[in-house]
Formats: C-alpha cells, sequence, structure tokens
C-alpha cells in the first residue's frame, strides 16, 4: 500500500533528491531542450519554456494520485537542479517499478547518476517494499547501460521495437535489478 503523504527527499553526499518546484522551471527546460540529453528519450525535445511548468505539475498530480513520482536531481551545495529521476510503472501487487532519469549534459561524467540512482534504489527497496527494479534502455545508450551495471542491473534481452517516439520504432534492452543484488554505490 501506498504510504507516502509528502513527497520523500533524499540526501546523498552530493545531492539533494527532492520534489520539483515551480522555480526549478527554467533548470528543467534547459536540461529537457538539450537534444543530447533527450536523443534516448520518449519525449520530445522542449522547444517552450511552459512544457517545463507543464510537466512538473503534472508529476505533483501524479504524485498526489499516488501513480508514480519523479524527484528533482539537484546539487547539495547550492540546490540547483541537475536531473530528475523516479519510479514509473510501479506494480505495487507485484512490488515491481520501472525507473527512469535524465541529467544535465554539464553534470555528464561525474558519477551523479549512480549516486542518485543508488539512493532511489535504496528508498524503493527499503521503503517501498520492491523486490525488483527494471530499466529499459536504447542500445545505442552505451552510458546509461554502464551506470545501470554499476548498480548491480542485469541486461536481461532486447525487446524488438518496444517503444515508438520521433517517428521510428526503437529497440530496448531491458535491465532488472532484485533486491537481494543491489549494492548501494558508496
Amino acid at each position: 500500500m501506498y504510504a507516502f503523504e509528502t513527497f520523500p527527499r533524499l540526501i546523498t553526499r552530493r545531492l539533494i533528491l527532492r520534489e520539483m518546484r515551480p522555480e526549478d522551471a527554467p533548470a528543467l527546460f534547459a536540461i529537457l531542450s538539450d537534444p543530447e540529453v533527450t536523443r534516448y528519450l520518449d519525449i520530445p525535445t522542449f522547444t517552450e519554456p511552459a512544457q517545463a511548468e507543464t510537466l512538473i505539475a503534472r508529476l505533483h498530480a501524479s504524485f498526489a494520485a499516488k501513480e508514480r513520482w519523479r524527484w528533482g536531481i539537484a546539487r547539495a551545495s547550492d540546490d540547483t537542479l541537475i536531473g530528475t529521476g523516479g519510479f514509473v510503472r510501479w506494480n505495487q501487487g507485484w512490488r515491481n517499478a520501472e525507473i527512469g532519469y535524465d541529467l544535465a549534459r554539464s553534470a555528464w561524467g561525474q558519477g551523479f547518476m549512480p549516486e542518485a540512482l543508488s539512493a532511489m534504489l535504496a528508498f524503493g527497496f527499503d521503503q517501498m517494499g520492491l523486490r525488483r527494479v527494471e530499466a529499459e534502455v536504447v542500445p545505442e545508450n552505451e552510458a546509461s547501460a554502464r551506470t545501470l551495471a554499476k548498480l548491480g542491473f542485469r541486461c536481461e534481452g532486447t525487446l524488438r521495437q518496444r517503444g515508438y517516439w520521433k517517428g521510428a520504432y526503437h529497440d530496448l534492452q531491458l535491465h532488472g535489478l532484485l533486491r537481494e543484488e543491489f549494492t548501494p554505490a558508496g
């Protein structure tokens, strides 16, 4: 059963994972208007700042409806939003969920995503009672696959033409992590 009435806030060594706020819209727009960030995502590259405002409102509504949540990933040093991540397709009865994430290009290669995902996964396994977490990754997105492997995910196969976005079908690799396989990133 969903037991979270307030949005969970997570703290890591360098990051704060928190509910996104309306004032995050400019930073979120900057992230999702970068075609390199959205290259493998099933969302269009943002072209209008209002898209970020709409997304933040939708995320608030989905949390209020107890369907899913997506944290804003912010630097602890200045609370600047550098990405997002969270659980979608949460099946409470089966005790599994899919995790998704994105990160500003300026933050790539600095270890922020493994740090953030480790906190999210620990929360999922410990607080949500998850037994399994999945991630679907476009095969060409090698950086994402490496990040998942660092956290113990195993590539379980390719789902041929699983997704359709930006006018094309996309194969997706299914990565899975079981609770007993998870070792938090240091």
